[in-house]
């Protein structure tokens, strides 16, 4: 069972196949002026339509349901295209054997879609994948849990997929149950992290404790506690500096010191930051870029990480981008994603980031110096040019 990229659900519906009855889900309407290579609906008047013509466009994209019995069944007959929209943590964990993942639960992710700003098979870090979903018309996409058409809300992930999609001129279709209803029936048609994860076993994402260390900036690396407590790896990529973005604990404290007395000279700098949603971050982000910029001055690396290098090290990641090289938090956010796909910030920790935004002005009429104006547009090169992650070894 593989990903195909073009497929037929819609012809000759019969009930071993989707289901016939006619259902629709209502979408958010992404605004105008999406340019994606499917794109069927004029967008001049998107932008100015009331929201009862909003409303009826959306309702006019018929998304019909297919049971995991169905999609088995269909499965015997023809390729599909699976798409999980979950959290990339959930998909790691546990997805429908050939899915792919496409995570945009992420406010500033939404919103670029939403805009335009950013297409869908950009979200998928496999290029084969990738392909697949830019071409593929017949899709069927999943959530953890939807039992209906009615249920997600338009704002949801999966509502916000579908919607995309279908302005693509694609045709999809719901899962009916979701993940956990076709994990029940057909528990031996899911993988977990240990197996591949989408049509390429060769770009396929590895378990997110596996996930190697991030080369950020030449002198900027994003990784895990693993990374930290490996005095070989951080010799091998000459850092000097080491972040903790994390809270004390004895049993690590002993690990670090052990690290330390590996590598002379290895100067550490702790940010007491439990991944929750009410840990104040941004009270540490003057420390953070001190210590950064020190690492910076003296010509050494510096490896920022916390538990899994996903939700408090990128936080500061991001917030250091921002301040360093003087982008807009979407930008920056962006550039770090392209980069470690895992990534995922708290909503917490994005509000925060919006407030230093706002704090050092990047949108006003200031202009940065030129060498700040060359090293945003190396940037941004380098994300059109490297949409994959790339590690630090690299």
């Amino acid at each position: 069972m593989s990903c195909g990229a073009q497929v037929s659900l819609a012809p000759r519906p019969t009930a071993s196949m989707l289901d016939s009855r006619p259902r629709h889900l209502q979408l958010p309407s992404p605004q105008a002026g999406a340019q994606h290579h499917h794109a069927q609906s004029t967008t001049a008047s998107a932008a100015s339509s009331t929201p009862t013509s909003r409303r009826r466009r959306s309702l006019s994209c018929g998304v019909r349901l297919v049971t995991p019995g169905e999609l088995v069944d269909s499965w015997q007959r023809q390729r599909l295209l699976l798409v999980d929209c979950r959290p990339f943590l959930s998909f790691n964990a546990g997805r429908i054997r050939s899915a792919v993942n496409v995570n945009c639960g992420d406010r500033i992710t939404r919103r670029r879609l939403q805009q335009g700003r950013l297409a869908l098979w950009d979200l998928v870090a496999c290029r084969q994948a990738r392909d697949q979903l830019r071409q593929a018309r017949d899709i069927v996409v999943y959530d953890d849990c939807t039992g209906d058409l009615e249920s997600p809300q338009p704002s949801s992930s999966l509502a916000l997929v579908l919607a995309v999609l279908c302005q693509n001129g694609a045709r999809p279709a719901v899962l009916k149950g979701g993940f956990r209803e076709f994990q029940r029936q057909y528990a031996h048609e899911c993988t977990s992290s240990s197996a591949p994860c989408s049509a390429s076993e060769a770009e396929a994402p590895p378990d997110v404790s596996q996930w190697p260390a991030t080369c950020v900036l030449p002198f900027l690396l994003l990784g895990n506690e693993r990374d930290a407590r490996d005095a070989d790896l951080l010799r091998r990529l000459g850092v000097g500096y080491v972040l903790h973005v994390t809270p004390p604990h004895p049993q690590q404290e002993l690990e670090e010191a052990s690290t330390e007395g590996h590598c002379p000279g290895l100067r550490c700098k702790r940010l007491p930051a439990s991944d929750s949603c009410h840990q104040n971050l941004k009270q540490f982000f003057d420390d953070a870029f001190g210590f950064l910029d020190e690492a910076h001055a003296s010509g050494s690396r510096v490896l920022v990480h916390c538990h899994a290098g996903v939700s408090r090290s990128p936080t500061i990641t991001v917030a250091y981008l921002m301040h360093h090289l003087r982008l807009p938090l979407v930008d920056a956010y962006r550039y770090l994603k392209a980069k470690r796909p895992i990534i995922s910030p708290n909503l917490n920790f994005m509000g925060q980031l919006v407030e230093l935004e706002q704090k050092l002005a990047l949108h006003d009429d200031r202009q940065p110096c030129a060498q700040c104006c060359r090293a945003s547009a190396t940037l941004l090169e380098l994300l059109a040019s490297e949409p994959a992650s790339s590690s630090a070894g690299v």
